[in-house]
Formats: structure tokens, sequence, C-alpha cells
């Protein structure tokens, strides 16, 4: 056996499947390219924001002073067979340009249980504009039994640079409603830049 004869073989059947593997390399080979994308992103103060009302005291309103982007109620109450009013609750300010804002529900919830649920009538936020006219329509938190019947989500309201703008609440519980029912609610307040 001719060694030489041995290794010409093996180096053509070598040479043959590197150059069949370059081609197939070549041939499936995809082309990239990339795009450049830079983003600064910087904070600034919210535009439209809380700020305190005249009832903001009494309906227990904490939170808007530190950024003015949330506010908590933790003093609103429902008396049974009766409504109760916080004419400004919180107000809403825009101290930029002209914004659109509308009110979203998020969620409602009974703490204390489903069936505490018919203790409630309704909950129902309104926003009233400088000149005293409501805008939007009543966004009424209402009940059914033990269920919790949410709001639509409002149409879109202009609020122009410097106004301000607040949120009434109106509350009603049942007629025999036990004391200490307590309901979560979340709304949005959704601003178009």
């Amino acid at each position: 056996m001719d060694v030489r004869k041995i290794l010409r073989k093996r180096s053509l059947k070598l040479l043959t499947l590197l150059v069949t593997s370059m081609l197939i390399a070549t041939g499936s080979a995809a082309v990239y390219y990339s795009l450049v994308m830079q983003p600064r992103v910087a904070t600034a103060a919210a535009e439209v924001s809380f700020v305190a009302g005249g009832d903001s005291t009494q309906a227990g309103a904490t939170g808007y002073a530190t950024d003015g982007t949330w506010v908590r109620f933790t003093g609103l109450k429902a008396y049974p067979n009766a409504t109760l009013t916080y004419e400004e609750a919180i107000n809403v300010t825009n101290t930029g340009s002209d914004h659109q804002f509308r009110l979203r529900s998020g969620s409602v919830s009974t703490v204390n249980g489903t069936v505490a649920t018919s203790n409630f009538t309704s909950i129902t936020f309104k926003l009233i504009a400088p000149n005293g006219t409501q805008y939007g329509g009543d966004f009424t938190y209402s009940t059914t039994d033990d269920t919790w019947n949410e709001p639509a989500d409002m149409g879109y309201i202009g609020i122009a640079a410097g106004e301000e703008w607040a949120v009434k609440v109106e509350t009603k519980a049942a007629s025999g409603a036990t004391a200490n029912i307590l309901v979560e609610i979340l709304i949005y307040v959704d601003i178009q830049e």
C-alpha cells in the first residue's frame, strides 16, 4: 500500500469538504446592520396635578402635596339614605399649556367582603370647571345587590393653561347601612399632552 496515495485521497477529500462548507456558508449568510437610537429623558414636574380643594381636609386627601400626581382619600363618608357632598374633595390644576383630561375607572372592591357592598347606594365623582359648570357627566360607582357597577370612562375634557377644576364627590349609603364598611376605588386621571 502506497502511503502517498492515501494521503492524496485524504487531502482531496478534505479539500472537497472545505470548499463545500465555504459554499454552504456563503450561500446561507445573512446580512445584518443596525440602526442607532440614543434617547435622552429628562425628569419634569407634571403640568396637570392635584392641589388642595376647599373640602380636601374633610375628605382626608393625602399624598397630593408630594408631587401632585396621586391622591388618597381617607375621610370620605357615606350616610344611610342621605347624599353627602364634598364640593372640592380635591382640585386639578394646569400649570402648563392646554391639555385634555378624563376620569377612567381602575377598580372597585369592598374591603369587608362582597356581601357588604349592598350597604352602599352610590359614590359619584364630578368634574367642575372654574365657572361652576359640570363637564363629562357623572362618574358613578353604583351597586346592584352585592355587585359594584363601574362607570364607563369619561370622554376627554379640555383644561386650559392656568385653570383649576374641582373634583366633587357625592356619597350615599343604603337605608340601614352597617357602620364601618369600607370600599376602595382606584380612579385614573388620564392627561393628553
